[in-house]
């Protein structure tokens, strides 16, 4: 952050062309995939990670582009993948179908991490890329407030869930709220990074924050709190202009207008909880039970669900479909070094995040997986993936103009 941004395309008008068409592709993949997230079929993820490694096939076809950058991301990502093939292969503890499932999970996030490093060379294309997603997060906030103020519990009205509230395409509040983690900062900088309030991009922040809050996600209300803010701060440090702060006070107006017209009920009365963590806590403990009986080899990818019943510390009734805490869960299913190597990742993005401005989502995503499993599912993580692989890229470009 700070620095003069940098313009570099790939050799050729053919290259950026080539660019353009398959930057469109990913994007249409990542907007399949948070619209079919819904109650967590797990058919059409498949279908999708198809049509992305598909797109890798393409991207990589020679000719395609002059170079292939490898990013440390991608690089760690692609490991954990291999991994996980011989954890699957030759390890005694797994379950060999929910073993390919992860794979094929680390499989398609390491794609996407490398398709986009290739994609977003050029500043403008990912400029693009990140006004396409704006666009397409706001609406989705919309059809979640549009979907809270019917009280429908069908997605888009037609497709019906088994829950009780529903959230845009999400079933779930928190991955809802954890999905406008990383859609918030990229409209934030949008708005008040060039040094003047865009109000457009005013408008569409304050939709997020007050769809967020209506959701009820306590940690995701705390979090694009405290990206407000931090942006704000790094808008006014790049640029320390009157009308930025005149811009800044209208997006905390207008946000506090959202918040209260949406409702903030069901966040109130989970904030008056006696506990906030317990039930979190009593899982996180059985997760450090899990890891400790296989600390290095782990239990298998994807097998969390099934092995925590072994060492569940209390029933409550309740299905426990997940660890509520991704690094945890990681390191239940991998080993430690698993979890680690995604430690490394998140390290190496935090100062690139940080210089961007708009990728303070990756940031705000990972501390989230301390509590909760924004990494489930490619309707929210996907975009973190894409994300990663762009600030790879910028943060490429920038040395090379150095």
């Amino acid at each position: 952050m700070g620095r003069a941004p940098v313009n570099i395309a790939p050799a050729g008008g053919r290259a950026l062309l080539h660019s353009r068409v398959l930057a469109t592709a990913l994007f249409v993949c990542l907007c399949a995939f948070t619209l079919s997230t819904g109650d967590g079929n797990v058919i059409p993820g498949f279908v999708i990670s198809a049509a992305v490694l598909a797109l890798a096939a393409v991207c990589f076809w020679p000719g395609v582009f002059e170079r292939i950058d490898f990013p440390l991301p991608a690089v760690i990502l692609a490991a954990m993948t291999i991994y996980g093939i011989v954890q699957t292969l030759f390890f005694p503890h797994k379950i060999v179908y929910n073993g390919w499932t992860g794979v094929l999970f680390w499989l398609t996030a390491a794609v996407i991490t490398l398709l986009s490093a290739q994609f977003f060379r050029s500043m403008g294309e990912g400029a693009r890329f990140r006004l396409l997603f704006i666009v397409f997060g706001t609406l989705v906030c919309l059809l979640d407030l549009l979907q809270q103020a019917s009280q429908t519990t069908r997605y888009f009205w037609l497709i019906p869930s088994r829950y009780d509230v529903i959230f845009g395409p999400f079933a779930y509040w928190n991955n809802f709220a954890q999905f406008v983690e990383l859609l918030l900062p990229v409209t934030l900088w949008r708005a008040l990074g060039a040094g003047r309030a865009d109000i457009r991009f005013v408008l569409c922040a304050a939709i997020q924050i007050g769809a967020v809050v209506a959701s009820g996600s306590r940690a995701g209300t705390a979090l694009i709190a405290i990206e407000l803010f931090v942006l704000i701060a790094f808008a006014y440090a790049k640029n320390r202009s009157k009308t930025l702060l005149a811009g800044a006070g209208i997006a905390v107006a207008l946000s506090v207008v959202f918040v209260y017209a949406a409702g903030f009920e069901s966040l109130i009365a989970k904030l008056q909880q006696n506990d906030q963590l317990a039930v979190r806590r009593n899982i996180d403990r059985s997760s450090l039970a899990m890891i400790r009986t296989h600390p290095f080899a782990g239990w298998g990818l994807d097998t969390y669900v099934p092995v925590y019943r072994m060492f569940a510390r209390y029933d409550d009734g309740t299905y426990v479909n997940r660890a509520h805490n991704d690094w945890l869960e990681w390191a239940s299913d991998g080993g430690i070094f698993f979890s680690g190597a995604m430690l490394a990742v998140f390290a190496w993005s935090i100062r690139p995040a940080i210089r961007s401005g708009w990728g303070i989502g990756l940031i705000a995503v990972c501390l989230h997986a301390l509590v909760d499993y924004p990494f489930a599912r490619f309707g929210v993580c996907g975009w973190y993936f894409c994300l990663l692989g762009m600030l790879a890229a910028r943060r490429k470009a920038i040395v090379r103009a150095l």
